[in-house]
């Protein structure tokens, strides 16, 4: 049984479990807040100001805590409404300059400075010797220096709202263990491989030269599937602060990264209540050779749908875990 409530400015508490003909709840591992939308049928206006706060729990689990930000209205008097959780508010832009700091005391600080609630926040190991941000928003302050310790450490961790609570965690401590796949929750499923989403052999970097007045180039490529591919070049500009060493070791990385055939897997499924993008769940497709035995893969992003009186389905996008970041292979 599903429970959707919604507490408006004024502390009125409005019961929306029985007139929501529809909920989703959609989370994703990098870059965006949880997202819940649903839908009701109404006589008159909309019921549910913005600002409001929305909580959804599926039989007594808590799923989503978070804020009402769109509501719009049909002439049949069907109303949708979209909820934000706490990582909304960080989409605000902002400057900040640190020494000696780490992601932990990153997120400490842009949370109390928006008024944002912060839960259990796991020890990365790593501290940034200074760290410049000009008028960029906080989510990406905080999601780039996520993937910077990600590939400082080697292990990956997930920044998310937690039913209200701003969390950040390693995903080993997000495994499930029941296999979705072949005869258990699957009822479809969409493997692709492609080299043209995020596929290059060729990384070409280039610094600004005070000195010359010209661009400093650095190149690194793999001949080896420039002949398979063809040449796919990727071009950006590096701090000019940067050393020789450092862009060489910037170049190589991302050569390493995206000199691969790119492998997404998308499941339709049975809904399973708790998992969400950042978590560790096991595979098994025989029908595809790189899901023929139990794999262990990484949840990219997760969607639930609830429909009528809770029926429960859920698509989900997963990545190995096997290596780092997005865009791992299967």
């Amino acid at each position: 049984m599903i429970s959707l409530t919604a507490t408006t400015y004024d502390m009125r508490i409005l019961d929306l479990s029985q007139v929501a003909q529809s909920v989703e709840v959609e989370t994703q591992r990098f870059d965006a807040p949880g997202r819940l939308s649903f839908e009701t049928l109404e006589d008159t206006g909309i019921a549910v100001p913005e600002g409001s706060a929305v909580e959804f729990r599926d039989n007594g689990e808590k799923v989503f805590r978070g804020f009402v930000f769109t509501a719009s209205r049909d002439r049949a008097g069907n109303v949708n409404y979209v909820a934000y959780d706490q990582l909304r508010y960080l989409k605000a832009s902002a400057s900040y300059s640190w020494e000696n700091v780490t992601l932990e005391q990153i997120i400490t600080q842009i949370a109390a400075d928006f008024s944002l609630t912060v839960g259990d926040l796991a020890a990365t190991g790593y501290t940034f010797p200074s760290l410049i941000k000009e008028n960029e928003t906080c989510l990406d302050i905080i999601f780039d220096a996520l993937s910077h310790v990600i590939y400082e450490t080697g292990k990956i961790f997930v920044f998310y709202d937690d039913f209200g609570k701003l969390v950040l965690r390693e995903v080993k401590d997000l495994m499930r263990t029941g296999v979705i796949g072949d005869g258990s929750m699957m009822t479809d499923y969409e493997y692709k491989r492609d080299i043209d989403s995020n596929t290059y052999n060729r990384v070409k970097l280039v610094r600004p030269n005070k000195e010359t007045g010209r661009t400093d180039v650095y190149l690194v490529e793999d001949t080896d599937t420039q002949q398979r591919w063809g040449l796919l070049q990727y071009y950006d500009k590096v701090d000019k602060n940067m050393n020789e060493a450092q862009i060489t070791q910037l170049a190589e990385a991302y050569l390493k990264y995206y000199n691969r055939v790119q492998q997404t897997l998308s499941i339709s499924a049975i809904g399973v209540t708790g998992i969400r993008a950042g978590m560790i769940i096991p595979v098994l497709i025989r029908a595809v050779e790189a899901l023929s035995f139990n794999r262990v893969l990484l949840v990219e992003r997760c969607t639930h749908h609830y429909e009528g009186s809770g029926y429960h389905t859920m698509d989900i996008e997963v990545r190995s875990f096997d290596q780092l970041g997005g865009g791992d292979t299967v």
